[in-house]
């Protein structure tokens, strides 16, 4: 059966040359391809002498030799499982990868060059179906250190082939430099979730679509849920996002810091409820952006861990193999489309579309999805819809209070926040009103700020939408959602009338991804998108003449030419089908062979 992910597998550390070769290691690649994973990810050691140092070593009892890296990928290809192999630069002082600070930049990053080249010639021979040139290094991967990425990286193609990714920590992905350079973006995911030890898998499925509370970690997320932040980072480079870790210790409280949880309190049904959510949200919701996950991590002494990252013998794995087995779906999702141009990318499961008004690019995923690109007529809005989120302390029996205003005057009522223990307490307010002539500013205006012995009252927001569409804290004056002092969030919605009004086009490009789908174009000039194994699908409102033409896009390795589909096509009553395989129609409903011809299809 089909699995959850592109890529998906564990992570396997080395701790001592010879640890990837062992009998235990071989059955532990055994017992990962036994979870139905499809890929390992093998991280040898390599190491600087402190913190500052601007050597990069090898140890012959703790770095893996470049022969038993190769017999490793060996194994795990022999088990059907692809590899990632990701070396991971730590101090032989005890300095983790996110703290190394050589001392001369230029001296570090050529001692560092030759061993990624090292790697990289290793990974070539063995045939290594991917290459992390760097783990963590979180001080050294910002614009000033972009140089020496973008030559090394050079370096590493001239002998590695295959695809490159970086394994940024999740506090650091916003600001490496360099993510232009490689083929994927790889992320050690491990966003905190609640602050309870003993969360539900709601709340914490909550958290990941929500602002972070923790004001360090909205501003890593750029004051985006780690979902949308994550998205966000695969559309603004181009490229997927692939987990390259993500994972929970069997702890009490391992949702509340996944990267470093306290407390040794063994708790698996937690580590295995952290799982479930993780599944639910990244199956639904990851899209063609996500790539898939290593989850961190399976020893590579096959051995229970009792309290550790590895989910071997306990509840977890069970669960993992459900879903990396495709015995566990992703729940289906009813998505809605803002009234201005959107990216609806949706994942897995049996999803309700629609784009609303815009030019919009919605990607159905699989499953066996009905895609709605916009309504049937244009339509200018008459009322908007704007919802605001957010917290405050109580001080003094009352909790912040904020107005909206829109052109300067206030809609709807004065709202009153109360605090929250974590983003599950939340506040949602909606305000409804009938669209001016025109919209030249919305703000959000906190009215009662008070600072007394029974404490300081503020107003925090996390999240703001018009008519379904998020605004960014960004966008705003100032850029920030934290509000003291009676101060305003202001923006300036002069150039987005469309929010309101609603875009005067809606020229859609509709891809359904696999599974059988059932699309409808709507208003506009729509493309109906279709790659190999895109299934068995139906366009209903397909328009092969006038001023809405439409068009079918195919993949030249499912047709190469019209008259490739001309050969496939027949009419069946009122409709036309296109067959590429036994697997793979496209169904045309109430249209003929007859009024379609090789303008109404197009060849990528």
């Amino acid at each position: 059966m089909a699995g959850v992910f592109d890529v998906q597998g564990f992570g396997v550390l080395s701790d001592y040359n010879g640890a990837l070769v062992t009998t235990a290691a071989k059955s532990a690649m055994q017992d990962i391809a036994g979870t139905g994973a499809n890929s390992i990810e093998l991280a040898p050691r390599i190491f600087m002498s402190t913190r500052t140092s601007n050597n990069v070593l090898d140890v012959k009892e703790k770095t893996e030799s470049d022969a038993n890296i190769a017999t490793a990928i060996a194994d795990a290809h022999a088990h059907g499982l692809s590899v990632l192999l990701k070396p991971m630069l730590s101090g032989l002082d005890g300095t983790v990868a996110s703290d190394l600070a050589p001392s001369n930049a230029a001296a570090f990053f050529s001692s560092y060059k030759a061993q990624m080249v090292d790697f990289a010639r290793v990974a070539q021979q063995a045939h290594a179906d991917s290459l992390s040139i760097g783990n963590e290094l979180s001080k050294l991967t910002g614009p000033q250190y972009r140089s020496y990425w973008v030559d090394l990286i050079h370096a590493v193609r001239q002998v590695y082939h295959g695809p490159i990714t970086y394994s940024a920590a999740t506090d650091e992905a916003s600001h490496v430099s360099f993510w232009d350079q490689v083929n994927e973006i790889g992320v050690n995911a491990y966003p905190p979730l609640t602050a309870k030890s003993n969360p539900t898998v709601d709340q914490m499925v909550h958290a990941w679509n929500s602002v972070p509370e923790d004001p360090y970690w909205a501003n890593a997320f750029d004051h985006k849920s780690p979902v949308d932040f994550f998205h966000s980072l695969a559309t603004e480079y181009g490229k997927q996002v692939l987990f390259t870790e993500t994972g929970y210790r069997s702890v009490d409280g391992t949702n509340i810091n996944p990267g470093n949880p306290s407390g040794n309190t063994p708790d698996a049904h937690e580590q295995a409820d952290a799982f479930k959510a993780f599944f639910q949200v990244w199956s639904a919701e990851g899209g063609s952006l996500f790539k898939g996950a290593e989850i961190w991590q399976w020893d590579a002494d096959n051995a229970v861990s009792p309290t550790g990252y590895s989910p071997m013998g306990k509840p977890a794995e069970s669960l993992i193999t459900d879903w990396f087995t495709g015995h566990e779906h992703a729940a289906p999702l009813t998505m809605t489309g803002s009234p201005a141009a959107d990216v609806i990318d949706s994942g897995s499961g049996n999803d309700s579309i629609s784009g609303g008004l815009g030019n919009d690019t919605i990607l159905g995923g699989a499953g066996n999805d009905v895609i709605r690109g916009g309504p049937d007529a244009i339509t200018k809005l008459a009322d908007t819809t704007v919802t605001v989120t957010g917290f405050g302390p109580v001080v003094d029996g009352e909790g912040p209070k904020m107005n909206l205003l829109i052109n300067g005057k206030q809609v709807g009522s004065t709202v009153e926040f109360h605090n929250a223990a974590d983003s599950t307490g939340y506040q949602t307010f909606t305000f409804k009103f009938q669209n001016p002539d025109k919209v030249s500013s919305l703000d959000l205006s906190f009215i009662n700020d008070l600072a007394n012995a029974h404490g300081d009252r503020n107003l925090s927001i996390e999240g703001v939408t018009v008519n379904g569409k998020t605004l960014d804290a960004a966008d705003g004056s100032p850029n920030t959602w934290h509000l003291d002092s009676n101060g305003s969030i202001h923006y300036d919605m002069s150039g987005h009338q469309d929010l309101f009004f609603g875009s005067t086009t809606d020229n859609d490009k509709i891809n359904g991804g696999p599974g059988n789908d059932y699309l409808i174009g709507g208003a506009g000039s729509d493309t109906f998108e279709f790659a190999p194994g895109f299934g068995k699908d139906v366009i209903a409102d397909f328009q092969p003449a006038g001023t809405a033409h439409d068009v079918i896009q195919l993949d030249h390795t499912v047709f190469p030419n019209f008259q490739a589909v001309q050969a496939h096509m027949a009419q069946a009553g009122g409709n036309v089908v296109i067959t590429a395989d036994a697997h793979d129609t496209i169904q045309i409903d109430n249209t003929s062979k007859a009024h379609l011809n090789s303008g109404d299809f197009h060849f990528v």
